[in-house]
């Protein structure tokens, strides 16, 4: 049975910056980690995580903003080991793209978010496109544009959800994400709803 309380720990840069994030779930259990933006509440984020965390190593990595993003998001994954599923969430999605570049990473989630140039950028890994049918950040046209564009990608629009999935539908979200990790993507785009 994985620990379900969260244990806090610190990442350090070469530079000797740290940040402080937290871990649920037992090491060697495939990883997952979660980057929080710097003006979101952790709590719902600390949630989902708490949750996934019987099933898998979760780390919450608050982002603090500081433009370093994809290095911190590079360390996070260092900690966590291959084959990571990373989740951007909102404003984090840059640094989860980033990470896909720097390190090797499993999949990406991109929830309730674009990636910061979706004309160009093609992340190279199995990508799930999550966000509120309600949502405006993100419009369907956007995410059905963006999923076409990924090879491997699966769109899923949860119902009654709006631009914040971790509050606004938490269990559907988890579910989404259980799915995604269990069901890889092994051929083209495709739309789900949860």
């Amino acid at each position: 049975m994985a620990n379900l309380n969260a244990v806090n720990a610190t990442l350090q840069l070469s530079d000797g910056a740290t940040l402080p994030y937290e871990s649920w779930g037992e090491h060697g259990a495939r990883p997952i980690v979660i980057l929080g933006p710097a003006n979101v509440d952790p709590g719902p984020l600390r949630a989902l995580a708490a949750k996934l965390a019987g099933d898998y190593l979760v780390e919450l990595v608050p982002l603090p903003g500081d433009r370093r993003g994809g290095d911190w998001t590079a360390a996070a994954l260092d900690e966590a080991g291959p084959d990571a599923l990373v989740i951007g969430y909102g404003q984090s999605c840059r640094a989860a793209f980033v990470s896909t570049r720097l390190r090797k990473v499993g999949a990406l989630a991109l929830v309730d978010a674009n990636l910061p140039h979706p004309e160009s950028d093609i992340p190279g890994v199995p990508t799930l496109i999550l966000r509120g049918r309600q949502a405006e950040r993100l419009t369907h046209e956007d995410a059905v544009t963006l999923m076409n564009r990924l090879p491997g990608s699966r769109l899923y629009e949860l119902e009654d959800c709006g631009d914040d999935p971790a509050v606004e539908a938490p269990d559907a979200l988890e579910t989404a994400i259980r799915w995604f990790v269990k069901h890889p993507p092994d051929q083209g785009p495709v739309e789900f709803e949860v």
